[in-house]
């Protein structure tokens, strides 16, 4: 409920408006000049003052300086009798929302005052909305520097470990516990995959995605990539194929493209069972290049086609998370996509992912090539 501060020296009037603000649903209170009014604003809080100009021991006017001075959030409806329009007006320009005159029409005094209501809950709602961003803001800012700081402190010891375990790892079959090295190997190559993608994420929150472009074969590059899951393959009995529409030359970031293609393959052997099939394609569509992953795995759910590739975001329950780089349905720090929507947005590109007819997802990416090349 509205607190409504009524300055009135005309018993008469107060009383009009203690009735009608009581029947419209606010809270009256009533002064009979601008200094008591003055004194109440100081022990109570209200949203809005509703005073006449011509008052004694303090006017109006005096009272709506004085009071926009110390309480600059609340609005004020000035009502003026004939000959002092022009002072409403002056009113206005130092703060007052409206002015009524007398003798005042009530219904219209409704009108106003619901809309000054409307405009001060407008104005809260605009604090309240510039105080969560700049909430967002710090918290944001405060997770780049943690993402920052951490993959920068964890980079040299877990090379170190990794690099002592790779030394180690010819002698464990001279030990009684040679399996141990062998998880030991595994746990290193794992953090290393978490340092190198804070890494990345560091580098994007930093705006430091430097493109290097060049013009290179657009199938041998997708080649190269499908070639290092060749083991992954083999165990998963999983089939990968590349196919593009005739000699294409792409112009991008060579290095980061194949890490886009990279994380695409990668997320698609994940998520497709032993046994299935995965495409890579590439073709020419317009002054546009295109490549697309393909695979018959467990599709994407609608509610989460647009969120994947927000940072941190996992399709899957959290609780039941279990990492893995090449398992079936093994999740990660949910980095992957995110970088990839980064890396393609850098080149003005497009990713978005469909439905597969038959059950699958297909990871399409879009890379405009300067002048139609």
């Amino acid at each position: 409920m509205a607190k409504i501060l009524v300055a009135e020296d005309e018993s008469s009037i107060r009383s009009l408006w203690a009735r009608f603000l009581d029947r419209w649903g606010y809270e009256a209170v009533l002064a009979e000049n601008g200094s008591e009014a003055l004194n109440l604003s100081r022990e109570q809080k209200f949203d809005v003052l509703i005073t006449d100009l011509a008052m004694p021991v303090m006017t109006g006017q005096e009272l709506i300086y004085s009071l926009k001075e110390e309480q600059p959030e609340i609005e004020i409806l000035v009502t003026t009798g004939h000959g002092t329009v022009e002072t409403a007006v002056e009113m206005m320009k130092a703060g007052a929302f409206d002015f009524l005159t007398k003798p005042i029409n009530f219904s219209h005094a409704e009108m106003i005052i619901r809309k000054c209501i409307e405009a001060l809950e407008a104005k809260q709602e605009n604090v309240v909305l510039r105080q969560r961003n700049q909430d967002l803001e710090m918290i944001n800012e405060l997770k780049e520097k943690f993402i920052a700081i951490t993959s920068h402190e964890l980079r040299t010891p877990v090379g170190v470990m990794s690099n002592l375990v790779e030394i180690l790892l010819p002698q464990a079959e001279k030990l009684e516990s040679p399996s141990l090295f062998d998880v030991m190997n595994r746990t290193s190559q794992q953090l290393n995959e978490i340092v190198d993608q804070m890494h990345e994420m560091s580098r994007v929150y930093s705006d430091k995605l430097v493109l290097e472009k060049e013009k290179f074969p657009l199938a041998l590059a997708l080649e190269e990539v499908a070639e290092e899951f060749a083991l992954v393959q083999e165990k998963r009995s999983q089939q990968v194929s590349v196919e593009t529409e005739g000699e294409l030359e792409l112009l991008a970031d060579r290095v980061k493209f194949k890490k886009v293609i990279r994380e695409l393959l990668q997320n698609a052997i994940k998520f497709t069972p032993d046994g299935g099939k995965i495409l890579v394609k590439g073709y020419k569509n317009g002054g546009d290049l295109l490549c697309e992953v393909i695979d018959n795995g467990t599709g994407v759910a609608d509610q989460d086609k647009d969120k994947i590739f927000h940072l941190f975001y996992e399709v899957g329950d959290a609780l039941h998370h279990h990492t893995s780089k090449d398992g079936y349905l093994g999740g990660g720090m949910g980095v992957g996509l995110a970088v990839v929507n980064d890396i393609v947005s850098a080149h003005d590109g497009e990713v978005e992912v469909l439905d597969q007819p038959g059950g699958g997802a297909r990871f399409v990416v879009r890379f405009p090539q300067e002048n139609g090349s």
